[in-house]
């Protein structure tokens, strides 16, 4: 249903260009549906992200440092 959020609002924006009476319908329906997107975008549970593999691990004791010449 959430590939389909910015398609309704679309349909509804283009219905009420050729019909003005249907313009308080058709931002109720954007509000509506910019609501849905948001109830449904906070629910998402956060995954962590995939543990790297061979030469993509990081290698935690080789640090660059920019350390400025001594005077």
């Amino acid at each position: 249903m959430k590939h389909l959020l910015w398609l309704i609002p679309l349909v509804a924006g283009l219905v009420a260009m050729r019909w003005p009476t249907l313009q308080g319908l058709a931002l109720l329906l954007m509000l509506g549906c910019g609501l849905v997107y948001l109830v449904l975008r906070c629910r998402r549970p956060q995954l962590p992200p995939p543990p790297l593999q061979g030469e993509q691990q990081r290698d935690y004791f080789s640090v660059q440092r920019d350390i400025p010449p001594p005077n």
